[in-house]
């Protein structure tokens, strides 16, 4: 399978429960790095289990640089997909492009029917990408998804990953823990031309639950350095930590151009298919 990536995530949230004491040492959340992993870990598998669809309009913006003159500019609205492709045992993000600039796109493919009808055939992903970045300006690439950094989690991944604790902070009655990552298997999550391109970044995870907070996931590829990050938000109506901001940077250090994206989510809400999807 080419290189893909992506993944959204769901479990319910936690309520604090007032004491009148103090929690005895044994009852506050193991903050080993091992424990942190196997708790996000367990949240992101248990994603795919809970829902088949998740739908949002995303508005998205990208621009291209060369010191302070934009060089060129673009606007999409689109509805964003989550969804679990069980043929290629993948979770996978899709733009579905409405809007370029405030004018309509073309007549273009059924999503709903083309996911309904081919999601139990191999490949249908390498479609999805491909498509998904047919309206990126400057930088050539396919991975540009706030999901992404979760992939590394899954069960199939996540033991290629070395895994180091940061920072830790209080956010109330919930301890919030930095994790820093590298990729050290081949291949990684992200290849180009000359084969895999290891990344590293960063993921805050509530201990104990593993719900993930915020991502950042950083490459340096051929002169480009990238860095994309995603806020993660509570949707209280679904009861889930969906993405809610994305902002995405590239740096070319041969031109000096630069491509600064950033993307908002909004209305989530579950989507179903007639067609039922094996």
């Amino acid at each position: 399978m080419g290189p893909r990536f992506l993944l959204a995530v769901a479990v319910l949230f936690a309520v604090a429960v007032p004491l009148l004491r103090a929690a005895p040492v044994t009852d506050r959340p193991d903050l080993s790095v091992k424990a942190l992993v196997s708790a996000a870990s367990k949240y992101v598998a248990g994603y795919e289990h809970q829902f088949a669809f998740l739908l949002a309009e995303e508005a998205y913006s990208q621009v291209r640089m060369r010191g302070t003159a934009t060089i060129e500019s673009r606007k999409l609205k689109s509805e964003f997909f989550l969804t679990f492709l069980p043929a290629d045992n993948e979770w996978v993000a899709v733009r579905d492009v409405q809007t370029v600039n405030g004018e309509p796109v073309p007549p273009r493919d059924d999503l709903r029917t083309l996911l309904a009808t081919k999601g139990e055939f191999r490949g249908l992903i390498a479609q999805i990408v491909d498509r998904n970045a047919r309206y990126n300006i400057g930088v050539t690439r396919n991975f540009n998804e706030p999901t992404l950094p979760l992939l590394l989690l899954e069960a199939k991944r996540v033991n290629e990953v070395k895994f180091e604790r940061g920072a830790v902070v209080q956010d109330g009655d919930v301890t919030l823990v930095t994790l820093l990552f590298a990729e050290r298997s081949r291949p990684t999550l992200v290849r180009g031309p000359d084969g895999s391109m290891p990344a590293t970044g960063e993921l805050v995870v509530e201990a104990g639950t593993g719900i993930i907070r915020r991502t950042r996931f950083d490459l340096d590829r051929a002169g480009v350095k990238v860095r994309l990050a995603t806020n993660y938000a509570r949707e209280p109506r679904l009861n889930l930590w969906l993405p809610d901001t994305f902002t995405e940077r590239y740096d070319t250090t041969a031109t000096g151009e630069l491509v600064m994206c950033e993307a908002s989510y909004s209305n989530y809400r579950r989507f179903e298919v007639n067609a039922r999807i094996r």
